[in-house]
């Protein structure tokens, strides 16, 4: 489980983040990205009521990208959100697998941007 001080504030910083943010959009869900100089990573996830009514489930995905995401950005000094889309998401193996595909992948190109 990631810490609490490792978590974005989304309800107080969000807006400012999010126009100075980069952002990478997947079939499954949009990620924004802020590199950082002083402190270390911070990481929030965003599930809608859209994806899944069930908050198991919900929970669940977010689990899921926390797991998959901080261990590889805990130590690049960069906020990063990742925001699901609203499309109907349920708990199996294959939407696991896709998931962690994505945003590995997604994750990639903040970690080594081609430009």
């Amino acid at each position: 489980m990631i810490r609490r001080q490792d978590k974005f504030p989304l309800r107080t910083e969000f807006l400012r983040f999010r126009a100075r943010s980069k952002k990478i959009v997947t079939p499954l869900c949009t990620m924004y990205y802020v590199p950082r100089t002083s402190r270390a990573s911070r990481l929030a996830v965003v599930v809608p009521k859209k994806v899944n009514k069930l908050a198991t489930t919900r929970n669940y995905l977010k689990r899921l990208a926390y797991d998959s995401l901080w261990s590889q950005i805990k130590d690049q000094k960069v906020d990063v959100v990742v925001v699901f889309k609203p499309l109907p998401l349920k708990k199996s193996t294959a939407t696991k697998q896709q998931i962690i595909s994505e945003l590995s992948s997604a994750l990639s190109d903040i970690t080594n941007p081609k430009y």
